[in-house]
């Protein structure tokens, strides 16, 4: 918990500090303007880079937060509405004492396509705003290899990757799998629903907080499924309860593209 605490800190930290700079700058800004100036139209596009700590929500489930990073290209479609293209990998952990006995990690590449809802461009009057409120969900896939290991001996007790481990169909929820055998890293589907808070420090960049909730579609994202200490191999890897969860509590920094014009 006090990994949150520490970038919600920092987060807090940083707008105080921007704040204050861009209050005293403003004014003489302004009246340094003219008509003869170019002026900056902002784009349909933008970038946004972003890190944080991950956390489990599934049968080890005792909290172990971890790193993960992104990056995500966005475009606008509406005064409110815009789709992006984002990309994140990092690890997931967690333990279990009670019954299990273990801990595992996970490490994960994910590509996810997410329609975002900015609530202050939408119903806001003002011309300009300091914060920006959205809401988003969406759909992508998530690549990941788990291994669970013993709490005392750090022995290997279960993983859900072998040498014959074998894909199976995308979006299934459990069956035989397919394909070829001793892929490196199983795929499954994620369904991500988040929020996210940025402040705009100038017209081009803003930093933000994003959390973004993760369904997945698959009960062996921690190397374990159900109530049992065998490993999850391929004929019950797709338990009836794939309830696999976790989330990402992230910092962002986002540049919105500009294109010249005059005023």
């Amino acid at each position: 918990m006090k990994h949150i605490y520490l970038i919600l800190l920092v987060f807090f930290g940083v707008l105080a500090s921007v704040y204050a700079q861009n209050h005293k700058t403003k004014a003489g800004s302004v009246r340094k303007q003219s008509s003869h100036i170019r002026s900056k139209e902002i784009s349909r596009f933008a970038i946004t880079a972003k890190g944080g700590l991950t956390q489990f929500y599934g049968e080890l489930n005792e909290q172990d937060m971890v790193g993960s990073y992104g990056l995500g290209v966005s475009g606008r479609l509406t005064k409110g509405i815009s789709v992006s293209l984002d990309y994140s990998a990092g690890k997931i952990g967690g333990q279990k004492i009670t019954f299990f006995n273990s801990y595992f990690i996970t490490e994960y590449n994910a590509a996810e396509m997410i329609a975002k809802w900015n609530l202050t461009k939408q119903f806001s009057r003002k011309k300009e705003d300091l914060f920006d409120v959205s809401v988003y969900t969406g759909v992508g896939v998530i690549f990941f290899n788990s291994n669970a290991y013993d709490v005392d001996t750090d022995g290997l007790q279960r993983f859900s990757n072998s040498e014959t481990s074998k894909r199976n169909q995308l979006f299934l929820r459990w069956g035989n799998p397919r394909g070829r055998a001793g892929i490196k890293k199983t795929h499954e589907r994620i369904i991500p629903i988040g929020s996210a808070l940025d402040y705009n420090l100038t017209e081009r960049l803003k930093i933000g907080m994003d959390f973004r909730f993760y369904l997945v579609r698959t009960d062996k994202l921690d190397a374990t499924s159900g109530q049992r200490l065998t490993n999850p191999e391929e004929a019950d890897s797709y338990s009836t309860t794939p309830n696999d969860k976790f989330s990402l509590l992230s910092v962002t920094l986002t540049y919105c593209f500009a294109k010249s014009g005059r005023q």
